[in-house]
Parts: C-alpha cells; sequence; structure tokens
C-alpha cells in the first residue's frame, strides 16, 4: 500500500508541474525543441581520396603557415572555385 500512496503524490506533482505549464512554463516551452532536434538531418563530408599533387612551394608553405588544417583549406579553396564555375555555366 506504500507504493500506491507514493505513485498518487507523484500523480499529483505532475499535475502541478502541468498546469505550470499550461501558464506558459519551462515546461511546455522545452517540448517545440525536443520536436526540431528529433528532425535534425546530418550532412556527413564526403569521403577523401588521397592523391600525390604537385603544388608550388610558396603556395603550400602559405596554406601550412597558417596552422593544422591546411590541407582541409586547400580542398575549401578548391571546391569554392568549382561551386563557382559550375554557377557561371
Amino acid at each position: 500500500m506504500a507504493r500506491s500512496a507514493t505513485k498518487q503524490s507523484r500523480k499529483t506533482s505532475k499535475s502541478k508541474s502541468g498546469s505550470a505549464g499550461a501558464t506558459g512554463g519551462s515546461v511546455r516551452g522545452s517540448q517545440p525543441k525536443r520536436a526540431d532536434f528529433l528532425n535534425l538531418k546530418v550532412a556527413w563530408p564526403q569521403p577523401k581520396q588521397a592523391i600525390s599533387l604537385r603544388i608550388d612551394q610558396d603556395i603550400l608553405a602559405w596554406f601550412r603557415d597558417r596552422g593544422p588544417g591546411y590541407q582541409t583549406r586547400m580542398n575549401a579553396v578548391l571546391r569554392a572555385f568549382v561551386d563557382a564555375q559550375q554557377g557561371r555555366r
């Protein structure tokens, strides 16, 4: 019998917080955020291919001097160029 009394008190406390949520409390405000999160679509990056590429020394030095991730930045520059060229067609 002690269990049912505990369940009763939990239901009562939930209904009280539910009425606070109906007046604009934080309980209702968090529900739409959850719905948006569940509908989130993740865009996975394209797989990369390792190649051997000859680059002018000064160009390579310029990218390397800007720190880690220079190959990713080089790829981004090439991607922007390709996208711009495709837009002009």
